[in-house]
């Protein structure tokens, strides 16, 4: 796998330990409904204190502190993907300046951000590489060697690499092992998890965050920081499916052994159930999102056919008698769109694989996972009963962002914090007469 490509995340990891070394850092989840803010107050020094293990563990969190979060309507951005560019960066500015200014007596302008990618179609793929270590010892450089190995899946200028994670490695005969360095052993195979999106709405979204005045301190999948935050330490560990129904799509992403093992995404979401409720029932978008926010369900009930709903027409909004329809007609309206997801997402955990695994935790979050009677429907579909994974509690956390459908941006939180090890935290393996040249100037600079 080449290294060269990926200098842009090199940096982008720079400006992220920089801000937190500087304690003070934005994160952004660029969604299709909402976009949400949080400013965070970090603790370096405690930071510092912890180390390997640790740095995963529960520890972490008493080094973080939410102290400013808003939640503004989305513009300009329609299934994940930027479409009006001037639209997205408005509404980015006024997520970020309403949730800087409720941060004002804590902490300084915020110049560095990571944000969502929830768009571009992104697709998983593993490529592994074998190589015999230097000393007998595996080395930072043996891990870089073994990575660089690896062959490029030949993705094309048309994608772009948001990930590439090494997720097993092997020294010797010794399997699934997450972290080798020190282990004695004198072969090191590697397999690494590479997931990929299309180029131009990745850019698009740079460019959005550049015309911010914001520097780019991290571009993160969206269903992978979903996980984060909605999964517990056990079920990133044992296996789990996290399915993240979101307003422009529902994505997908699956851990085991604290590993992103695979990313997907259906363009079916909350802006689906909500444009059937407009075409179904003759009314605005607005009122079609309000009716499905407060009385939407997919497990009808005999009560339902007596419970009356106004839904008034579009233009008769301001009638006095305006038309009303019952809650079984609403969830009429919505299950099927629902039930349609539910069998996409089947039809990908098949494709995947992961159907199979047993034992395997099931997740739902986001803001349609909120819908009632949705858990009882998965179950019925995919065979398995799911819990709502709510996003984990950290300090500062305001109750409006506590919900399911705040998981992504606390998970970006959770990514900034502790971000497993990518390719691009690795330098370059050394090569030919460069590389002898380097090792002859580091044996000076350590000798004198």
């Amino acid at each position: 796998m080449t290294f060269a490509h990926v200098d842009r995340h090199r940096s982008m990891r720079t400006k992220l330990r920089g801000a937190i070394a500087r304690g003070r850092l934005a994160v952004l989840d660029v969604g299709s409904s909402k976009i949400t803010c949080l400013i965070l107050r970090l603790d370096p020094e405690r930071m510092a204190t912890l180390s390997g293990r640790e740095r995963f563990g529960p520890g972490i969190f008493g080094a973080l502190e939410v102290v400013g979060a808003r939640t503004v309507q989305s513009r300009g951005v329609r299934r994940g993907e930027i479409v009006d560019m001037n639209e997205a960066a408005r509404a980015i500015r006024q997520a970020l300046l309403a949730a800087e200014n409720m941060a004002a007596s804590k902490v300084e302008r915020v110049d560095q951000v990571v944000v969502s990618f929830s768009g571009g179609n992104p697709l998983s793929q593993v490529t592994e590489a074998e190589i015999e270590t230097a000393t007998g010892v595996v080395t930072d450089r043996d891990i870089s060697a073994v990575l660089g190995a690896c062959p490029d899946p030949g993705i094309g200028a048309e994608r772009a690499v948001l990930h590439a994670q090494p997720c097993a490695f092997t020294v010797d005969f010794t399997h699934g092992i997450a972290d080798p360095r020190g282990m004695q052993g004198t072969r090191l195979a590697c397999a690494m998890h590479i997931a990929t999106v299309d180029a131009r709405p990745l850019s698009d979204l740079v460019e959005c965050v550049r015309q911010c005045d914001l520097d780019l301190a991290g571009v993160v999948s969206a269903p992978y920081a979903s996980a984060l935050s909605a999964l517990v330490e056990d079920e990133q560990r044992a296996g789990a499916i996290c399915i993240d129904m979101g307003g422009g799509g529902t994505s997908l992403s699956v851990f085991l052994r604290d590993q992103l093992m695979c990313i997907d995404r259906i363009r079916c979401g909350g802006e689906h159930v909500t444009g059937d409720i407009a075409a179904g029932l003759l009314t605005s978008q607005a009122t079609a999102e309000r009716i499905k926010t407060l009385y939407g369900g997919v497990i009808q009930t005999g009560a339902d056919d007596k419970d009356l709903i106004d839904a008034p027409r579009i233009g008769e909004e301001d009638l006095h008698d305006r038309r009303q329809i019952s809650r079984g007609m609403l969830i009429g309206v919505v299950r099927p769109r629902i039930e349609e997801t539910i069998q996409m997402v089947r039809q990908r955990m098949e494709l995947i694989g992961v159907d199979a695994m047993p034992g395997t935790a099931l997740v739902l979050t986001g803001a349609a996972s909120q819908l009632p009677g949705l858990d009882e429907l998965v179950a019925r579909i995919l065979g398995r009963r799911p819990r709502i994974g709510k996003p984990l509690r950290v300090a500062g956390l305001p109750q409006s962002v506590r919900g399911p459908d705040a998981a992504t941006a606390v998970g970006l939180a959770m990514y900034a914090l502790r971000p497993h090890d990518e390719l691009w935290d690795f330098e370059a393996p050394a090569n030919g007469a460069r590389g002898r040249a380097g090792d002859v100037l580091r044996w000076l600079r350590k000798a004198w």
